[in-house]
C-alpha cells in the first residue's frame, strides 16, 4: 500500500485537481495507519547463518529479507 499512496500523492503533487489531492491526502494516511513492521521468524534467521559464514554479509542478507517483507 505504501507504493501505491506514493505514487497517488506523486500524481496529486503535480495535477493541481483539488479531489486528486485529497485521495492523496487519505490513501497517506491510510498507508502510515496500516502498515506493521514483520520481522524475520527464527527459521530465516536461522537460514542464513547456515548459509552464510561472514558477519558482514550475513547482516546484508537479514537486511535484503527484512526488506523484502516491509515494502
Amino acid at each position: 500500500m505504501t507504493k501505491e499512496a506514493l505514487q497517488i500523492a506523486l500524481q496529486a503533487l503535480t495535477d493541481f485537481d483539488y479531489d486528486k489531492r485529497m485521495k492523496a491526502i487519505e490513501s497517506i494516511k491510510e498507508a502510515l495507519e496500516t502498515k506493521e513492521w514483520v520481522g524475520l521468524t527464527d527459521e530465516e534467521i536461522e537460514s542464513v547463518y547456515m548459509d552464510t559464514m561472514n558477519f558482514q554479509q550475513n547482516a546484508r542478507v537479514l537486511e535484503a529479507k527484512l526488506k523484502e517483507k516491509n515494502t
